[in-house]
């Protein structure tokens, strides 16, 4: 006699099919500029701020970081100019989906004074160029972050925001001395 029903192996091997379907699906349903894509950005940036620092320390060289419309680009000071950093697999280019949009606002108005007095007196300085997204050429070969390898860095908030909902962000808070700090926005 034949008993009707499932075993066991059988119920196991729905589960396990059903559980890799599921790995499969959710993430493309999960929309670029969710809560969780927001913070995972903007915490990868602010662990490679920290290596960069580091970095920039231990081999004492400049590096810097230059924003652009979709994403962000690590360069170093060689040869007399900033160039884009292509030796370093950590430090490389990183480009953000079009639902996450980057805000990046220098920090401490003695900086951006000094920045901006060092533009005006000198047009072949480091610190030429037209600011975050600006048209002009020299803007695209430098940084809107430094990390010298004197260990001192610009300071900065760097915000990742959901390009829909402006609202909802987490906020890449870098200090002087290199202290790097994720803030979320409540309001979200």
């Amino acid at each position: 006699m034949k008993h009707a029903g499932f075993t066991l192996l059988e119920i196991m091997l729905v589960l396990v099919l059903l559980g890799i379907a599921t790995a499969v699906v959710l993430p493309t349903l999960e929309p670029g500029d969710s809560t969780a894509r927001l913070k995972t950005d903007a915490e990868r940036f602010a662990a490679l701020v920290k290596t960069g620092h580091e970095e920039s320390l231990v081999k004492g060289k400049d590096l810097g970081v230059k924003f652009t419309r979709n994403g962000y680009q690590f360069m170093e000071w060689q040869e007399g100019k900033w160039q884009p950093l292509e030796s370093d697999r950590l430090l490389t280019e990183k480009e953000l989906p079009e639902a996450i949009s980057l805000d990046f606002k220098p920090g401490e108005l003695v900086w951006q004074a000094a920045l901006d007095a060092e533009q005006q007196e000198d047009s072949s300085s480091l610190f030429t160029g037209s600011g975050l997204f600006g048209d002009e050429e020299e803007s695209k070969k430098t940084p809107d972050l430094y990390l010298w390898s004197s260990g001192e860095v610009t300071p900065a908030e760097v915000r990742f925001q959901s390009a829909n909902d402006g609202r909802r962000y987490f906020s890449v808070m870098i200090r002087e001395t290199g202290e790097v700090k994720i803030i979320q926005n409540d309001n979200g």
